[in-house]
């Protein structure tokens, strides 16, 4: 076979990719070479306007908040569209960590699904542990103590800390405590 009758043969495949490799180059450059300066003046004046409407929604969540302060626990809450557990424990507790005394309370099969329409009861939520010390009894973990005492689990810790030789440690590495031990709580 010459170059003759190839070039016969494939004269038109060789023609078109020629011209989509220009044409896909013309492209980018094209795209790529656009002055940068007019797209962004759009996005300065869509961030104004983004702006303006958060800080009109964040005055509305606020006076929301404020309405939401001088509700009496327990109370009841209909779910709206984009509500999960740890959402409405944010609005109602302030802490999201809360989730679980509304799941427990409404004996929520799986937390992680629910409906809007869904009518749950709020619980008031356990005070915190108020003293220096705190007495395990059956079903406590460093974990919940926390939560009583801090407001927050993450602080378990803390309590670790402060009790050294008094918290065993399990085999897979959480801690152990039993009922009846007296934990210095700091």
């Amino acid at each position: 076979m010459d170059f003759k009758s190839f070039w016969e043969s494939q004269r038109s495949t060789i023609i078109s990719a020629i011209i989509a490799i220009v044409v896909i180059a013309g492209l980018f450059i094209l795209f790529n070479a656009l002055p940068a300066g007019q797209p962004a003046k759009q996005t300065k004046e869509e961030k104004q306007t983004q702006e303006e409407k958060k800080a009109d929604q964040e005055k509305k969540q606020g006076k929301k908040d404020e309405d939401e302060d001088k509700v009496e626990l327990p109370t009841k809450y209909t779910v709206v569209r984009g509500d999960h557990l740890w959402k409405i424990s944010e609005r109602f507790y302030r802490s999201g960590f809360n989730w679980t005394l509304i799941a427990q309370e409404n004996k929520l099969a799986n937390p992680d699904i629910i409906h809007t329409g869904n009518v749950f009861t709020i619980p008031k939520a356990d005070a915190k542990i108020t003293g220096r010390t705190h007495t395990v009894v059956k079903g406590d973990t460093l974990w919940g103590i926390a939560q009583s005492s801090y407001g927050s689990s993450f602080e378990w810790t803390k309590i670790r800390d402060a009790n050294p030789g008094k918290i065993g440690t399990l085999p897979n590495g959480n801690a152990l405590i039993v009922p009846g031990q007296v934990l210095v709580v700091p």
